[in-house]
């Protein structure tokens, strides 16, 4: 989704290859092409759900207490690439689930989801006040892995064979990120 043609997206934390900013309605669109991509799909969730529109945008909007949800932005041309989310928020005890996509493939493999996956940690712990991030994915996603780990992100464990596909059993790997271990992806991206 280029959006030159448009007013400029609005971009609320900027990295140095990637900006995040709300998930806006215009925005489902865009999400709905991509998660409808078999290879998108299936790395993502380990499936490929056939999905009508979004029914109810509010699922989107980052002011329900318990998620926030950013689009990725790559900086250099304002093209929105993918989106994450913090959810299942617990503010008492720190603790939040990861999830991201690049849709676009063109920005695969070259550090645009480790960067996005850094910013969106960052937040996370800088101002909500979480310690513990986890994620899950699947072993057969080996890029996925890799990129968290370089984010910050450690394998906490897994779940044997609780994915069928194909007819082949694969596993959930859980990864975590501790606020105590984590170091700023850009320093000073933010100063009081």
């Amino acid at each position: 989704m280029e959006t030159s043609d448009k007013k400029p997206p609005i971009i609320n934390v900027r990295g140095t290859k990637v900006g995040l900013g709300p998930f806006l309605p215009e925005h489902e669109e865009y999400y709905l092409t991509y998660s409808q991509d078999t290879e998108t799909a299936v790395l993502g969730s380990g499936t490929l759900d056939v999905r009508a529109p979004i029914s109810n945008p509010d699922n989107f909007k980052p002011s329900k207490p318990d998620r926030v949800v950013f689009t990725i932005f790559e900086l250099e041309n304002l093209t929105m690439i993918g989106e994450s989310i913090l959810h299942y928020i617990d503010h008492r005890h720190g603790l939040a689930t990861f999830g991201i996509s690049i849709g676009n493939k063109d920005y695969w493999g070259k550090g645009y989801g480790s960067e996005a996956t850094q910013l969106v940690l960052d937040y996370g712990f800088r101002f909500l006040n979480l310690y513990n991030i986890e994620l899950m994915t699947a072993s057969f996603n080996q890029r996925a892995q890799k990129a968290y780990l370089k984010a910050g992100f450690k394998v906490s464990g897994k779940r044997s064979g609780s994915i069928l596909l194909g007819g082949q059993r694969y596993d959930d790997i859980y990864m975590e990120c501790l606020a105590s271990e984590f170091e700023p992806p850009v320093p000073g991206w933010f100063t009081l």
